[in-house]
Protein backbone atom coordinates (compact mmCIF):
# COMPACT_ATOMS: atom_id res chain seq x y z
CA UNK A 1 0.00 0.00 0.00
CA UNK A 2 1.40 3.42 -0.93
CA UNK A 3 1.84 6.16 1.59
CA UNK A 4 -0.54 9.12 1.19
CA UNK A 5 1.19 12.44 1.62
CA UNK A 6 -0.31 15.92 1.70
CA UNK A 7 0.29 16.51 -2.02
CA UNK A 8 -1.52 13.30 -3.01
CA UNK A 9 -4.44 14.10 -0.69
CA UNK A 10 -4.76 17.61 -2.17
CA UNK A 11 -4.59 16.31 -5.74
CA UNK A 12 -7.27 13.70 -5.02
CA UNK A 13 -9.51 16.32 -3.39
CA UNK A 14 -9.05 18.74 -6.30
CA UNK A 15 -9.79 16.06 -8.90
CA UNK A 16 -12.94 15.00 -7.05
CA UNK A 17 -14.09 18.62 -6.83
CA UNK A 18 -13.36 19.21 -10.51
CA UNK A 19 -15.34 16.15 -11.54
CA UNK A 20 -18.28 17.18 -9.40
CA UNK A 21 -18.29 20.66 -10.91
CA UNK A 22 -18.06 19.21 -14.42
CA UNK A 23 -20.81 16.70 -13.73
CA UNK A 24 -23.15 19.29 -12.22
CA UNK A 25 -22.44 21.69 -15.09
CA UNK A 26 -23.22 18.99 -17.63
CA UNK A 27 -26.35 17.91 -15.78
CA UNK A 28 -27.64 21.47 -15.55
CA UNK A 29 -26.88 22.06 -19.24
CA UNK A 30 -28.92 18.99 -20.14
CA UNK A 31 -31.83 20.21 -18.05
CA UNK A 32 -32.06 23.51 -19.92
CA UNK A 33 -35.44 23.74 -21.55
CA UNK A 34 -35.57 23.72 -25.33
CA UNK A 35 -37.35 26.50 -27.17
CA UNK A 36 -40.43 25.58 -29.22
CA UNK A 37 -38.39 26.23 -32.36
CA UNK A 38 -35.68 23.81 -31.18
CA UNK A 39 -38.35 21.20 -30.40
CA UNK A 40 -39.73 21.61 -33.93
CA UNK A 41 -36.36 21.18 -35.67
CA UNK A 42 -35.50 18.19 -33.46
CA UNK A 43 -38.83 16.64 -34.45
CA UNK A 44 -37.80 17.26 -38.06
CA UNK A 45 -34.64 15.19 -37.49
CA UNK A 46 -31.97 17.59 -36.20
CA UNK A 47 -29.82 16.53 -33.27
CA UNK A 48 -29.76 18.55 -30.03
CA UNK A 49 -26.44 20.09 -31.10
CA UNK A 50 -27.86 21.04 -34.50
CA UNK A 51 -30.93 22.52 -32.79
CA UNK A 52 -28.57 24.59 -30.62
CA UNK A 53 -26.82 25.81 -33.79
CA UNK A 54 -30.26 26.61 -35.27
CA UNK A 55 -31.09 28.71 -32.21
CA UNK A 56 -27.74 30.51 -32.25
CA UNK A 57 -28.18 31.27 -35.96
CA UNK A 58 -31.54 32.90 -35.22
CA UNK A 59 -30.01 34.82 -32.32
CA UNK A 60 -27.16 36.06 -34.54
CA UNK A 61 -29.65 37.17 -37.18
CA UNK A 62 -31.71 39.01 -34.59
CA UNK A 63 -28.62 40.69 -33.17
CA UNK A 64 -27.50 41.77 -36.64
CA UNK A 65 -30.91 43.18 -37.56
CA UNK A 66 -30.87 45.24 -34.34
CA UNK A 67 -27.68 47.01 -35.48
CA UNK A 68 -27.97 50.41 -37.18
CA UNK A 69 -28.22 50.09 -40.95
CA UNK A 70 -25.04 51.04 -42.81
CA UNK A 71 -25.92 49.84 -46.30
CA UNK A 72 -29.38 49.19 -47.75
CA UNK A 73 -28.40 45.73 -49.06
CA UNK A 74 -27.08 44.45 -45.70
CA UNK A 75 -30.44 43.15 -44.47
CA UNK A 76 -31.11 41.29 -47.72
CA UNK A 77 -27.61 39.78 -47.86
CA UNK A 78 -27.65 38.71 -44.21
CA UNK A 79 -31.14 37.20 -44.61
CA UNK A 80 -29.81 35.19 -47.56
CA UNK A 81 -26.77 34.07 -45.54
CA UNK A 82 -28.99 33.00 -42.61
CA UNK A 83 -31.18 31.02 -45.00
CA UNK A 84 -28.10 29.25 -46.37
CA UNK A 85 -27.17 28.18 -42.82
CA UNK A 86 -30.73 27.09 -42.07
CA UNK A 87 -30.89 25.06 -45.30
CA UNK A 88 -27.56 23.41 -44.47
CA UNK A 89 -28.84 22.47 -41.02
CA UNK A 90 -32.17 21.19 -42.31
CA UNK A 91 -30.38 19.08 -44.93
CA UNK A 92 -28.26 17.20 -42.36
CA UNK A 93 -30.91 14.64 -41.31
CA UNK A 94 -31.55 13.73 -44.95
CA UNK A 95 -27.84 13.40 -45.69
CA UNK A 96 -27.35 11.22 -42.59
CA UNK A 97 -30.15 8.95 -43.81
CA UNK A 98 -28.61 8.84 -47.29
CA UNK A 99 -25.19 7.85 -45.90
CA UNK A 100 -26.78 5.14 -43.77
CA UNK A 101 -28.67 3.71 -46.75
CA UNK A 102 -25.60 3.89 -49.01
CA UNK A 103 -23.49 2.08 -46.41
CA UNK A 104 -26.15 -0.62 -45.99
CA UNK A 105 -26.35 -1.10 -49.77
CA UNK A 106 -22.57 -1.28 -49.98
CA UNK A 107 -22.43 -3.92 -47.25
CA UNK A 108 -25.21 -5.88 -48.93
CA UNK A 109 -23.09 -6.15 -52.10
CA UNK A 110 -20.26 -7.82 -50.18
Amino acid sequence: MSKIDRRTAMATTMMTGASLVTFSGTASAQKKKLTKDQEFVIAAGLTKEEADCWKKTAEAAGAFFNLPEIHPMDKHEVATAIHVLQNKLLGRPTYRKYLKLAKAADEKKK
